[in-house]
């Protein structure tokens, strides 16, 4: 399958839903630290300085917030598949960890989060369903021949020595 198709493929479809998902909670999240902070500043606004002054700043964090996410989405969109499409060789590890919440023995949830660590140090990460990580690491894998996948601690210590050392010899 080509590179062109692989981009395409229903799995990465899956990762950009959850891409959008995260985006979204992220605006949500940003607006309400600013209603917040617009709401605590106009409530204290003659009472106490320093509260006005609280809310002012969490005022101006959620407006920086949302500025942000705007202007992420307004370019190409999300890191991860700007590097995917163009840069794919930055990212040197992928790997998945699944969280399972077990109170008193008894499975009430899962979560997945993806982690993609890059050539430079950095890292993107992306929370999926678990149903859906495996396809996603199987799309992922054909699309990445040059990544290492899958954690260890071996490969965490070679990633904090060189990223470099992660990267596999592509066959054929």
């Amino acid at each position: 399958m080509s590179r062109k198709n692989l981009l395409q493929h229903p799995s990465l479809g899956v990762l950009r839903k959850a891409i959008r998902r995260e985006w979204r909670l992220k605006l949500v999240s940003s607006s309400l630290l600013l209603a917040f902070g617009l709401s605590f500043a106009s409530f204290f606004w003659g009472a106490s300085v320093i509260l006005t002054l609280f809310g002012l700043a969490c005022a101006l964090l959620g407006i920086r917030f949302i500025f942000h996410l705007l202007q992420e989405k307004g370019t190409s969109g999300h890191r991860l598949f700007y590097l995917l499409e163009h840069r794919p060789r930055d990212i040197v590890w992928v790997y998945a960890v699944v969280t399972q919440r077990l109170p008193f023995g008894l499975q009430f949830g899962s979560s997945c989060t993806m982690y993609f660590k890059l050539m430079n140090g950095d890292e993107v990460s992306v929370g999926l369903s678990v149903k859906n990580q495996r396809d996603v690491s199987a799309t992922l894998n054909r699309l990445l021949p040059h990544a290492t996948f899958g954690y260890t601690r071996d490969r965490e210590q070679w990633y904090m020595a060189d990223p470099a050392m992660l990267l596999r010899h592509e066959e054929g």
